[in-house]
């Protein structure tokens, strides 16, 4: 009886250590979210008489949308479930195949 409290007990630290990462996730997507608002706005509006890089419009353009397709990427890892646990079921999959093969 101890032993499946130890059990038990062991498995709520796992799985509150694995809500506590996704959350973590979440919360940095958000963070990058916001971060790359901030900057398409001061990167789109601001005075290009003063350009003080030297960038043209058009590569700071096609920069703000290859950084929101990576962005949309990490969006569709994050919340698509079927994306987000591949890690988990390849894992429990090599686990059992080295368990049964002995290696």
């Amino acid at each position: 009886m101890e032993i499946n409290m130890e059990n038990k007990q062991k498995h709520e630290e796992m799985l509150y250590k694995k809500a506590q990462k996704r959350v973590k996730e979440i919360s940095n997507f958000y963070w990058f979210v916001a971060g790359y608002i901030i900057v398409a706005i001061v990167l789109l509006f601001r005075d290009y008489s003063k350009n003080i890089f030297n960038f043209n419009t058009e590569y700071i353009v096609y920069m703000l949308i290859l950084q929101g397709i990576f962005l949309l990427g990490y969006g569709i890892y994050l919340f698509v479930p079927r994306l987000h646990n591949w890690e988990e079921r390849k894992t429990r999959q090599l686990m059992e195949k080295y368990k049964n093969n002995g290696k």
